[in-house]
């Protein structure tokens, strides 16, 4: 697939670059070069600096600038979100399509001794067995017959056992099984690894080889909080050392989270992520934007996606991801931008897209529907598969721009 960063794509919207080139004399231009290189070599000096590990940046901000969606080079706006949400006791008694935890029975602790088996019990009404081809799944899917949990926990060739052996056995964080933010803590480290993360920290992982991004790219898997799980790009380092202000939008990991400390934004676009959005995504019930654009991600939209009703913010696009597109969308009534093109979908739009386009909030919608494979009659944008994107007009006449 080609990657997007080379692809061409017109849009009106297209950002100028604050610090172009000032052509107004060669003196100008041999000054600008000269400062570009010492500042070039003095960003190599501080980039292995931190490589040591003498330089980690502090912790960031828990209520930093929203980071979904394309920027500069991809061409479709970032959109940033009201951080003063509601609290959950308000979630509950307004939304129509609120998320209920499953319950755990917290007598069955022991008030001094947490054991591998109290993590078990707390975190196996949250399990959902990825039902799509996946080799080191294949044991587990069982169309419905019972299998032994506790086996899937100690199988660290999945993604489900590695997420529970740091929770259990690794985390400096050292939650107990009855913590309220167990799961949110469990969910994210189970995305990072069914995204190919690899654990810098741990060197039974270094020698597996499994691809994909480190943790140290987004500072996941600290001892930290995961409304920690952040960090800014090489490219807003460089900016922060030409004292120039950076773009906060290029921030990685958990960009944002509410006063309760849960994740409202996550933006993991350009990691190199590999492997599959994993299921238990829905129980980050009040993310407001997912952005994992321009990765190597495979296999089927989840359709748990489709109980996140605060997403306002997705972005999928130039991935692998297949099949058909889920028709799971229609609580969402809070979604305005839904970029899912440069993928491996087929068939015809959803029509729970298409209605919240046509009558709710949704004012982008993107897909390869420039030709084969997709059928849309209501998207926004409809790209080539390739490296084209033409705008269009929605069903009634109205492009929402």
């Amino acid at each position: 697939m080609i990657g997007l960063s080379s692809l061409e794509v017109e849009t009106p919207r297209r950002p100028q670059n604050p610090y172009g080139r000032n052509s107004s004399s060669s003196h100008a231009a041999s000054n600008a070069r000269l400062y570009f290189m010492i500042c070039l070599t003095i960003f190599t000096l501080y980039g292995l600096f931190n490589m040591s590990g003498a330089g980690d940046p502090e912790p960031y901000s828990l209520t930093g600038d929203a980071a979904g969606g394309w920027g500069v080079e991809h061409n479709h706006a970032i959109e940033h979100h009201d951080t003063s949400l509601i609290s959950a006791e308000q979630r509950a008694s307004t939304s129509s399509n609120s998320i209920t935890y499953p319950t755990v029975d917290m007598a069955a602790f022991d008030d001094t001794d947490f054991l591998e088996e109290d993590f078990i019990l707390a975190l196996t009404p949250f399990i959902s067995i990825p039902q799509h081809a996946r080799p080191e799944y294949e044991l587990y899917q069982t169309d419905g017959l019972e299998f032994d949990i506790t086996e899937l926990f100690s199988d660290k060739n999945t993604a489900h056992g590695l997420a529970y052996d740091f929770i259990a056995n690794r985390d400096k964080r050292k939650l107990k099984p009855e913590d309220p933010q167990l799961i949110q803590r469990y969910a994210l480290t189970l995305l990072f690894y069914a995204t190919g993360g690899h654990d810098e920290n741990n060197p039974a992982e270094e020698a597996t080889n499994r691809g994909g991004w480190n943790s140290d790219m987004a500072h996941f898997l600290t001892g930290l909080h995961e409304c920690h799980w952040a960090k800014k790009s090489l490219k807003d380092q460089f900016w922060e050392m030409l004292s120039m202000e950076g773009d906060d939008d290029t921030k990685v990991g958990v960009t944002k989270c509410n006063d309760e400390m849960e994740v409202t934004e996550i933006r993991l676009a350009n990691l190199n992520l590999i492997g599959f959005i994993p299921e238990e995504i829905k129980w980050l019930n009040v993310l407001q934007s997912l952005d994992v654009q321009n990765n190597h991600i495979s296999g089927p939209i989840p359709e748990s996606l489709g109980e996140l009703d605060e997403l306002r913010y997705l972005s999928l696009d130039g991935n692998n991801f297949s099949g058909s597109i889920p028709d799971v969308f229609h609580e969402l009534t809070k979604l305005e931008r839904a970029y899912l093109n440069f993928n491996d979908f087929n068939g015809a739009m959803p029509p729970s897209l298409c209605t919240l386009r046509e009558e709710g909030s949704l004012m982008d919608l993107w897909s390869d529907c420039g030709g084969y494979p997709i059928t849309c009659t209501c998207c926004t944008v409809c790209c080539d598969f390739v490296a084209e994107c033409d705008s269009m007009q929605s069903q009634n006449g109205d492009d929402r721009e």
